[in-house]
Order: structure tokens, then C-alpha cells, then sequence
């Protein structure tokens, strides 16, 4: 399996954690980590996972941990995934878009927080 890449992005004030590549649990550690770095600079969260060919539940769990903490804080916090992509067939198998706010293309996500500042 080809581990997985992590960037950060900034789009104004809206941070981007763009994942790149297969993401499972050796990859997440770095992915948490991120989250809580983004948690700590303020702000609202993008993860984008317009990239990502593979995730599997460990990540889902950095995820779902981090829109707690994330909203928890009174901030904004969103996914991208592509539609029809493994990763939106594995959201829509445990209903994780019922949970977290999940958009097509990373500019629907900005929109949609930028209007909720």
C-alpha cells in the first residue's frame, strides 16, 4: 500500500488539510496530529480528500474526533470527497455524511463556511 500525503493549505482564514494518496492506520497518527494543530491555530477545517484513493475506519475515527473537538469549539469544520469515490461509498456505507458535512469540491466547502463565520 502507498502511504498516503499530508499538506496544509490556507484559503483566508479556513485551514486545509489536504490528504493525498491511502490513508489507514499507519498514516493516522500524522493525520491527528494535523487536526490538532489546526485546532490549536483557530480557525475553521477543511479536510480534503478530493486525493485519496483509500481510507479505511482509523481514519474515519481521526475525522469524526476531529469535528467534535473542531465544533466542539464553536468552529466550522467540513470534508471534501470526491462523488462516487471509494471514499464517499465507504461514508455513505456508516453514514458518516448523517454526522460530518461532507461537499463535492473543496470551493463548496469554503462557501458554505465562509457563510456560517
Amino acid at each position: 500500500m502507498r502511504t498516503g500525503q499530508i499538506a496544509v493549505e490556507y484559503t483566508g482564514e479556513i485551514c486545509v488539510l489536504v490528504l493525498k494518496g491511502e490513508h489507514d492506520l499507519s498514516t493516522a497518527p500524522d493525520v491527528r496530529v494535523h487536526v490538532e494543530d489546526a485546532l490549536i491555530a483557530g480557525g475553521d477545517l477543511i479536510v480534503d480528500l478530493a486525493e485519496v484513493g483509500f481510507i479505511d475506519s482509523s481514519i474515519l475515527g481521526v475525522l469524526v474526533a476531529g469535528y467534535r473537538s473542531v465544533t466542539a469549539a464553536a468552529r466550522g469544520f467540513a470534508v471534501v470527497a470526491v462523488p462516487q469515490s471509494s471514499v464517499t461509498r465507504l461514508f455513505d456505507l456508516v453514514s458518516m455524511s448523517d454526522v460530518i458535512p461532507v461537499y463535492p469540491t473543496r470551493a463548496e466547502a469554503v462557501s458554505t463556511l465562509g457563510r456560517e463565520s
